[in-house]
């Protein structure tokens, strides 16, 4: 745990059931970077309580976990593409009481796409459901991928998160 400072930004993670696991990596990373920041987990059941206490305490952000990825959208000032494009938040920035939503898992793979010029008349096979997979057929997508699967335990689920992938047989 980094010994705190008046002059440490605070990151949180707003979750309905926060882990340690985050807790940790984060604060290893600010570490390692030589990062003045510390990484805490709440629980709240009032998510726009918990947005204004962001902005209201001068936080330098928040990751949001299920279930606010979405009731979170209504609650900052900007929404960045990667978010707006998935409809699904999981990081906000505050710049100075400006808060910005994006969606780090949709720019990863974005960007890794990219960088590798990697062929979209490739099939691509995406397991899961989640948040994130929405995220990954999302950024699949984006880069001109037409041949996208995604295989989930819940058909329906499944069919939400990639709408013309085709149903296991």
């Amino acid at each position: 745990m980094p010994i705190l400072n008046e002059d440490m930004s605070l990151c949180i993670s707003l979750s309905g059931r926060p882990s340690n696991i985050g807790t940790r990596f984060h604060n290893y990373l600010y570490e390692a970077l030589g990062l003045n920041f510390v990484y805490k987990a709440f629980t709240t059941h009032d998510i726009a309580a918990a947005i204004a206490g962001v902005r209201g305490l001068g936080n330098r952000g928040c990751s949001v976990s299920m279930p606010f990825k979405e009731a979170v959208i209504e609650l900052v000032d900007e929404i960045e593409q990667s978010a707006a494009a998935i409809e699904s938040v999981n990081t906000i920035v505050n710049d100075n009481g400006v808060l910005t939503a994006s969606n780090t898992d949709y720019e990863a793979v974005a960007s890794l796409l990219a960088a590798h010029s990697v062929d979209p008349s490739l099939p691509v096979l995406v397991r899961g459901s989640g948040g994130m997979a929405k995220a990954v057929v999302a950024a699949f997508r984006g880069a001109g991928f037409d041949d996208v699967t995604v295989i989930a335990r819940n058909i329906e689920k499944g069919s939400a998160v990639c709408p013309s992938s085709r149903a296991p047989t």
